[in-house]
């Protein structure tokens, strides 16, 4: 859901991966454009951990390219896009990742309709638990869709009677924090339950009930707690340790142990940096 200068929210997340890029020294900079240049496969896609070409990678290696402004691998990436299509994709993610990466590189791609889109998630995706469902049909159809207006009408009736159940984690909570706070809706409890993720050895958990840190959740967090205007103050140093410490050789590291380098973890350690730095002058 876009804020009111009416940006759709996955600029204002480059945005923010951009700012955190450009924090750094040149030479960490330099390794981390080689390590962008080297996960995209030659037919132009990002490829993922197994090294095969994949459109959810490739969403991540678009927004990273736009991040460090590289219009090469933008040029190589139209020509992987513009082969596939939504019949051959196997989920909803897919589907959606496709229509985000045609809104940025394809002037000419149409947009979709409100219960299009709706219809494309629940078509494969009955297994993604509803609060990520709604999450992601926001995302698509406030970068792509039409009828937002009617969409915005029913997601703020929806989200002020929705109270979640169970155990959720922290991107979940952080993306229905952001979207409340779109909508007009109060968001200073759910603020607090946000902040309750943050672990005393720096970064978010992804569940109040563990206490390793990942990269995923303090990225999502920390971007939109610095969105709804946040004070970071106290946490700022701890996030800033844990962010540094997962950097590698050009990539940041998931955070939980995992030594494994990919363009989805180098995009989040990105953006929690930047929520940390982006307002620094």
């Amino acid at each position: 859901m876009s804020k009111g200068e009416n940006i759709p929210v996955y600029k204002l997340l480059v945005q923010n991966v951009r700012a955190g890029f450009l924090a750094l020294d040149e030479p960490v900079q330099n390794e981390i454009t080689g390590f962008i240049k080297s996960q995209q496969h030659k037919n132009g896609g990002f490829v993922d951990r197994a090294g095969t070409p994949d459109l959810y990678y490739s969403l991540f290696g678009l927004w990273l390219s736009l991040a460090t402004d590289d219009n090469e691998l933008q040029t190589n990436l139209k020509k992987y896009i513009s082969e596939q299509s939504e019949r051959n994709t196997t989920s909803s993610v897919e589907d959606l990742a496709l229509l985000l990466m045609k809104s940025e590189l394809d002037s000419n791609s149409k947009k979709k309709g409100l219960f299009s889109i709706i219809r494309t998630v629940l078509k494969k995706g009955r297994l993604i638990e509803l609060s990520y469902q709604f999450f992601l049909i926001s995302l698509v159809i406030d970068a792509t869709g039409k009828n937002k207006n009617l969409y915005y009408f029913f997601a703020r009736i929806w989200l002020f009677f929705y109270k979640p159940k169970g155990n959720i984690p922290c991107s979940l909570t952080a993306a229905l924090v952001y979207a409340r706070r779109m909508v007009g809706l109060n968001v200073l409890k759910m603020q607090k339950q946000l902040l309750e993720f943050t672990s005393d050895y720096g970064g978010f958990r992804a569940f109040e009930t563990i206490e390793t840190s990942d990269a995923l959740s303090s990225g999502v967090a920390l971007f939109v707690l610095n969105e709804i205007g946040a004070d970071l103050r106290m946490i700022k140093p701890g996030c800033l340790d844990f962010v540094g410490a997962n950097y590698f050789e050009g990539a940041f590291l998931s955070g939980d142990g995992d030594q494994t380098k990919d363009l989805e973890y180098t995009f989040y350690g990105l953006l929690a940096l930047g929520a940390l730095l982006k307002d620094e002058g």
